[in-house]
């Protein structure tokens, strides 16, 4: 019996030591998403525990990731929450230290300055990409790193399949510029099995400019001990006449390259017609606003190191490492011509200083820094380079700048909005306001068309309630359970010009329906739909829409009627 009381006395002794070593945890984490779930274990697939805010605190129980378990690509951090344990997603959580005094965590969020953003986010891509394993610009991209920290094909910067193909051009023109190409630089270029004898680009012919004969016999050494393929070397011998202290090194990455490709074409876009796109299924296939989907051979010739083994291109297997070379000159060339030419207003300090003591401060390439951002933002700057006051998902924030496009994910329903939220690191000094949007209250005291958004799961736009075809009469007056609701035009389902008054007491909402995909205003999405939209685009008899039919008929939501709600319309009919 005594052993017993020990032992239930060690028990509960561990117990509470075990908790109230959370309070003496050193770092926290801030979510920076609403809504974020707690979960159980380490993945979508245990328990939710909770629903937790944004800009909540919670003490970690260790600073390590759950990696590449289900549901979240970014790893699983495990906290301590009310009297248990749980598990959030890493890509809703910004690491704190305990009793910080400045608001800022350690990527420096809330980024509420360009300077914030650029040093902050440099620090995140190299402690995330190239301090594991992807290393070059080409890796952030295609990560083919067998021996990197995630998994092949997963946690990659973006989805821009010719993204190194820009950066590595802006690159070169400020090395040639600033006589940086006689520099010793180095490369690590991915070598695939089993490639073809060439890729090349949809409505482009093959390059085939090469050397194969053999002019110097120790660079022909150091590339076969590398394990170079001779379709390989015959483009490295051609560099290394002009650019003999250049050094070569191969990544083996023993992936199967038809594999690689279909692998990269999931999880890829790009833009420039349909000649680069799959129509596989019947049209494009968009991953976001203006991005779609790209074929095989397109994803196959960005995907070949071989076609950038040329000295324009070849940066984008530079590894991205800090040089002292890589000046403010050096980075104010490739600045030039853009919104960053000059001073941030805001940190009264140039650009290209900024990049520079972004390299300097996390040990990467400011001249990479420069190029992505230029990438990024565009040469005219973008919404996330602004700091202007914006709404997303019923919460409004201000001042907030993203040049990186961190966080800024395709599938989100705004990936630049998603990445500024991101970039406010959970912090409440940034938010406006939560009045607007999808909060999971049902307030039946007040009538706002945010509340009516709240209950229905629905949108206003240009005075229509954007709600998804088939919704019935009596599905909404459930869902507005609390208002008088009157529907004119129908009494089974809802049909695009269908109106719809809302009142409690003396407030009255009056909008008109549009039933996304009911075009005709018939109440479902059929051939006459695609038919009517395709008539309106081409301007042809038919074609005419109204107000209501313009909001139901702009099916991916964009603001305009365009092919691409023809063609989501035409599959969604069709299952694809």
């Amino acid at each position: 019996m005594k052993k017993k009381i020990v032992f239930v006395f060690l028990f509960v002794s561990l117990f509470f030591l075990g908790f109230s070593s959370a309070k003496a945890a050193t770092y926290q984490a801030k979510l920076t998403g609403n809504a974020v779930s707690l979960r159980s274990g380490p993945g979508t697939n245990y328990t939710k525990l909770a629903s937790l805010s944004i800009g909540s605190t919670y003490d970690l129980v260790s600073t390590n990731k759950y990696a590449n378990e289900q549901g979240c690509s970014d790893g699983w951090y495990k906290i301590y929450y009310s009297s248990q344990q749980g598990y959030v997603c890493a890509t809703y959580v910004s690491v704190i230290e305990k009793g910080s005094s400045n608001g800022k965590d350690d990527y420096l969020r809330p980024w509420t300055s360009p300077r914030d953003a650029i040093v902050g986010g440099a620090k995140y891509i190299a402690r995330n990409y190239i301090q594991k394993g992807q290393f070059t610009s080409y890796l952030k991209k295609f990560n083919v790193n067998p021996n990197g920290s995630y998994s092949l094909y997963n946690h990659q910067y973006m989805a821009n399949l010719a993204a190194p193909y820009s950066e590595s051009y802006s690159s070169y023109k400020s090395y040639r510029d600033n006589g940086l190409l006689s520099l010793p630089l180095e490369f690590t270029i991915p070598i695939f099995n089993n490639m073809p004898a060439y890729t090349i680009l949809p409505g482009s012919t093959a390059n085939t400019a090469c050397q194969g004969n053999v002019t110097d016999q120790a660079f022909e050494n150091k590339l076969n001990a590398e394990g170079f393929p001779e379709s390989y070397k015959c483009k490295l011998r051609l560099i290394h006449n002009s650019y003999p202290n250049w050094i070569f090194k191969a990544l083996k990455t023993n992936i199967e390259f038809g594999n690689a490709v279909r692998a990269e074409q999931a999880v890829s876009a790009i833009q420039g017609g349909d000649k680069y796109y799959d129509l596989s299924s019947g049209g494009r296939v968009q991953v976001e606003n203006g991005w779609y989907k790209p074929n095989y051979d397109t994803t196959a010739y960005y995907l070949d190191p071989r076609n950038f083994l040329v000295v324009e291109r070849i940066l984008m297997f530079e590894n991205l490492s800090y040089s002292a070379n890589y000046t403010e000159a050096v980075v104010q060339n490739i600045l030039n011509g853009t919104f960053m030419k000059d001073k941030s207003v805001i940190d009264n300090k140039k650009y290209s200083a900024i990049f520079v003591e972004a390299g300097q401060t996390a040990n990467t390439s400011p001249v990479y820094l420069a190029s992505l951002a230029r990438q990024e933002s565009g040469v005219n700057g973008s919404r996330a380079t602004t700091g202007a006051q914006f709404t997303y998902q019923g919460i409004t924030y201000k001042g907030l700048y993203n040049f990186f496009n961190i966080g800024a994910n395709s599938s989100a329903e705004s990936p630049i909005l998603a990445g500024l939220v991101w970039a406010s690191g959970g912090s409440t000094s940034v938010i406006v306001n939560t009045n607007t949007g999808n909060n999971t209250s049902t307030n039946t005291t007040s009538l706002t068309p945010a509340i009516v958004n709240q209950k229905v799961g629905s949108t206003i736009k240009n005075n229509c309630l954007v709600i998804n075809a088939g919704m019935t009469v009596a599905n909404i007056k459930s869902k507005l359970s609390g208002f008088s609701v009157t529907v004119t035009g129908s009494t089974d389902i809802l049909k695009t010009g269908n109106t719809i008054k809302i009142s409690l007491g003396s407030t009255n909402l009056t909008y008109s329906i549009a039933a996304k995909g009911d075009a005709n205003g018939d109440g479902q999405i059929r051939a006459t739909d695609y038919v009517k939209i395709k008539n309106h685009i081409m301007g042809r008899a038919g074609g005419t829409l109204n107000q209501a039919q313009m909001v139901a008929a702009d099916y991916d939501g964009n603001g305009s009627v365009g092919a691409t709600d023809y063609v989501k319309i035409k599959n969604h009919i069709m299952g694809r």
